[in-house]
């Protein structure tokens, strides 16, 4: 039994948990790293993988998943009675009402946890960096999204997001080894769409952290009207041999290793990419924050722990600063923050110190304020009203819109 659980600590540990679309990260308060980071997903028995933030689950389909999924949290990964006690869960900004009741259901009626702190992922990044303003950016893996904090406030209006992250950077390798990729066979080259068809997404994600990285910002892109990435732009990188089975090797060329994040940058049909949601955000802003948010730029994420990602992000943000589209914005110096921990786990860094601070008990939810007023105590992070936390003779209405947001 741990030791968590026999009485030598005074009180037990808080669990601290970030759902995310392809991890999920899971560990202790107080520690300076996950105890594990694990598939967001469960394996059914025919051997089916069904992911635990599909929105398209049905409430009884996701509680079945969900409960399968922190069962084995607790009793396979942390190893610990999750019965009286605290868990603080780091939750997307828009994660769905129907997964937050079910999560918070599932909890306190069926783990007896003690107490429940959601708290918004994106802010959390600030707190290992000892900062109350900062603007966040998250290269997450379906997608990436910009927040502005100011002085502890999160700017709902500045909140912005892309269909782009690491899913889309896999599949433009994917994409640029089907059709210029190579494969050596007893000394002889073949192309590799051929002779072994198309890689596994494991073998993407391996590629992707064994060979790429970030290079400056093609010249090509100097003509506003380019908007192709891949081949077709200037790379200096040379290849590289990656060894498949049977003793051959898939040749990455200089291309695929520089070039393929460039679909990041690239604009889709709404004139959109990961720097213009950038420069978007802090438009939306209120002017005299926006220089202070500039010169405070948080990346986090997985999909930004490629090396110089953050170098190549802030020269394609000035050189969009020169667009007629941004002639609003006098921003003209944007620096970013050294981060001390590695940018996929800087939100649930952000939970753990929070669910370590004593004197924030009373912004937990307890077994008894849910049993009183169920989904009334949850938070609701685009809404200008606190949740109903004291016990009452009658349970009104939560709002579910916020004036800023209706005024925009």
């Amino acid at each position: 039994m741990p030791l968590y659980d026999i009485g030598i600590a005074s009180e037990k540990i808080p669990v601290v948990l970030e759902f995310g679309e392809y991890h999920t990260k899971v560990g202790f308060a107080g520690e300076p790293c996950p105890r594990h980071i694990i598939r967001s997903f469960n394996v059914k028995a025919s051997n089916k993988i069904v992911e635990i933030c599909n929105p398209k689950l049905t409430e009884e389909e996701l509680m079945e998943e969900l409960t399968t999924f922190l069962h084995a949290i607790y009793f396979r990964y942390l190893l610990v009675n999750p019965k009286d006690r605290r868990v603080v869960v780091c939750e997307n900004f828009v994660q769905t009402d129907l997964f937050r009741s079910c999560l918070s259901k599932i909890l306190f009626k069926q783990f007896s946890v003690v107490g429940l702190l959601l708290t918004p992922s994106l802010p959390l990044a600030l707190v290992p960096l000892g900062s109350s303003t900062g603007l966040i950016i998250n290269v997450g893996y379906k997608e990436s999204s910009v927040v502005c904090v100011y002085e502890g406030m999160v700017l709902i209006k500045s909140y912005m997001s892309i269909g782009l992250g690491s899913h889309a950077h896999l599949m433009a390798i994917k994409k640029m080894i089907s059709e210029y990729g190579e494969v050596t066979v007893k000394s002889e080259k073949k192309k590799f769409s051929k002779t072994f068809g198309e890689l596994e997404l494991s073998q993407l994600e391996d590629i992707r952290a064994r060979t790429c990285f970030c290079g400056e910002r093609p010249k090509e892109f100097e003509d506003k009207t380019f908007a192709k990435s891949g081949t077709e732009t200037q790379y200096r990188a040379v290849g590289m041999n990656y060894p498949l089975k049977d003793g051959h090797h898939l040749t990455i060329s200089g291309a695929v290793r520089e070039r393929s994040v460039e679909v990041l940058y690239d604009s889709d049909g709404d004139d959109n990419s990961l720097g213009t949601i950038v420069l978007d955000s802090l438009l939306q802003s209120p002017i005299d924050c926006r220089t202070e948010l500039a010169s405070k730029i948080v990346v986090i994420g997985g999909g930004s722990m490629l090396p110089g990602f953050n170098y190549r992000l802030k020269q394609e943000l000035l050189a969009l600063l020169e667009y007629p589209r941004y002639d609003n914005l006098t921003v003209k110096k944007l620096k970013f923050f050294k981060c001390n921990y590695y940018a996929s786990i800087m939100s649930w860094v952000g939970g753990c110190i929070m669910g370590s601070v004593e004197h924030l008990h009373d912004k937990y939810i307890t077994r008894d304020m849910y049993y009183q007023k169920g989904e009334y105590t949850l938070p609701n992070w685009t809404s200008l009203h606190p949740p109903i936390r004291d016990a009452g003779p009658s349970t009104p209405i939560r709002r579910t819109s916020s004036p800023l947001l209706a005024k925009a």
